[in-house]
């Protein structure tokens, strides 16, 4: 039995000589199991190891896995299975930049070649992208994670970012290579953005949203031989219960995730208690700015106006009635009126506010010597902090010192937290109910305790309009798409 967990130290041998062939040849890279905790045998995506041992054991495509971060029954399994795998390694940053440079160069020198296809399946935890980052795509998890690990941002988990994969897509277009990335983490929707006309992009849920592993694993159980990857999705997808948005990059899929999700997001959104998995709470927060109120204003006019346009379609098309469009508008104003109670209360205490900041600045001269310190504080943390017992705390230490330098740092920052203190007062004078807020937040939550079951409804009758759009779109449209032509 070939067992390669250890990465090899030479490249040759961990990407050996692939044999010129002239037929098209079927090359698969899985990536997975990162993020997980380390005090833990198994990890949630065991399961797409499974299914992926089934689908190898009858379609022969030459694999490569870097799988798991030391998981002893993950590793068990891939132990016993994936005989013929070429490598068999454990998901490490360093491990995963090998073989992506690994196929870079396959690619470069012709043993992987115009017409091969080159399929790309990542299943671990993802990272949502935020604002501030600069990458296209999103951070992936890597290795094991602390218990405690937030999904939303896999803070303290070894991650590697997806753009890596940008130099691949490129030599796959410009070589005429057929490549697919299937991004089954959570937020995949990001990594739509390395999609062209040669590289089909498919994940498990879109940019905002945490994804399920059951995706992946039917997903698994749905690839025949004979069958294009958009067949596949549309099948998967359509069948998918949970509260994700599944993404495909065909032009029609693209139509749809730029026009329907950003409107729809809001209502895929559930309260969870646990913060590391919770999103509606920010949410609410930032709905509750005057720019955010009326962009949800818009984006559910919006909504409302796709979802009157397309039963206008159906009619016209002499389709037969579509009763889920009733049914997901009646759910969709339920819980908005639900999610505009909260805003409405929010809004009413000020709170909005708490992502404004303030800088304060003291100055202090003992002596010869002189002093600065700057404060930069967002209203959140001027209400919530006990300037009395800093400035109380730094005046005792003044006191127990004679050294000029440090005296003057010290009056500084008396100098700069008196000044916040000032600036809490205001605030709280003219925005009473921020004090106490955290209390008041956790109390007005309760409404949303059980918002899961509304979501999932919504997702659920998403699931049917998307088919529909789908569908139409690909008969105005009647263009080929990489995800068409990428056939199993």
């Amino acid at each position: 039995m070939k067992w390669t967990h250890f990465l090899p130290a030479s490249l040759a041998i961990l990407l050996p000589l692939v044999p010129y062939s002239a037929h098209a040849e079927k090359n698969l890279i899985l990536l997975g199991g990162g993020g997980e905790p380390k005090n833990m045998n198994t990890t949630i995506f065991d399961n797409t190891l499974t299914e992926m041992d089934k689908f190898l054991t009858n379609n022969k495509w030459k694999t490569v896995i870097s799988f798991n971060g030391g998981h002893s029954q993950t590793d068990a399994m891939l132990t016993m299975r994936f005989n013929d795998a070429a490598v068999k390694t454990s998901f490490s940053q360093n491990n995963y930049n090998t073989i992506i440079k690994g196929y870079e160069q396959k690619i470069r020198n012709g043993e992987i070649k115009s017409g091969d296809q080159l399929m790309i399946m990542i299943d671990t935890h993802g990272a949502e992208k935020v604002s501030k980052d600069q990458s296209s795509t999103h951070e992936i998890a890597v290795g094991q994670a602390p218990a405690t690990t937030s999904l939303n941002s896999l803070e303290g988990t070894p991650t590697v970012s997806l753009d890596t994969l940008r130099t691949l897509t490129e030599l796959a277009k410009e070589k005429g290579i057929k490549l697919a990335i299937m991004d089954f983490s959570c937020h995949s929707g990001n990594t739509l953005s390395l999609a062209n006309e040669n590289t089909c992009v498919i994940s498990s849920t879109g940019t905002k949203h945490f994804g399920y592993n059951t995706f992946s694993e039917t997903f698994i159980q749905n690839m025949k031989a004979g069958k294009s990857l958009e067949d596949v999705f549309l099948n998967v997808r359509k069948e998918t219960k949970d509260n994700s948005f599944p993404m495909i990059s065909s032009a029609e899929g693209k139509a749809i995730n730029q026009d329907f999700y950003p409107a729809i997001t809001p209502y895929l959104f559930y309260y969870e208690r646990d913060q590391r998995l919770d999103k509606m709470t920010d949410y609410l927060l930032s709905a509750s700015t005057n720019a955010g109120v009326c962009q949800r204003k818009n984006q559910f006019d919006d909504l409302m106006n796709q979802l009157d346009s397309l039963r206008a379609l159906n009619m016209l098309n002499a389709n037969k009635s579509m009763p889920e469009l009733e049914r997901i508008k009646t759910l969709l104003v339920e819980y908005k009126t639900r999610q505009d109670r909260y805003i409405n209360l929010v809004r009413s205490w000020g709170a909005p506010e708490l992502n404004r900041r303030e800088t304060f600045t003291g100055s202090a001269v003992v002596g010869k010597r002189k002093d600065t310190m700057t404060g930069n504080f967002s209203w959140k943390e001027l209400v919530e902090g006990d300037f009395d017992t800093i400035i109380k705390n730094v005046s005792s230490a003044k006191l127990g010192t004679k050294d000029q330098m440090t005296q003057a740092q010290f009056q500084a920052s008396i100098e700069m937290h008196t000044k916040a203190r000032d600036k809490q007062r205001e605030i709280l004078a003219r925005y009473p109910n921020l004090k106490g807020y955290k209390q008041k937040f956790s109390e007005a939550l309760q409404d949303f305790q059980g918002t899961y079951a509304i979501a999932n409804k919504i997702a659920l009758e998403e699931r049917k309009l998307y088919d529909n759009m789908y569908t139409n779109l690909k008969q105005e449209k009647k263009t080929s798409n990489p995800c068409r032509s990428f056939v199993l």
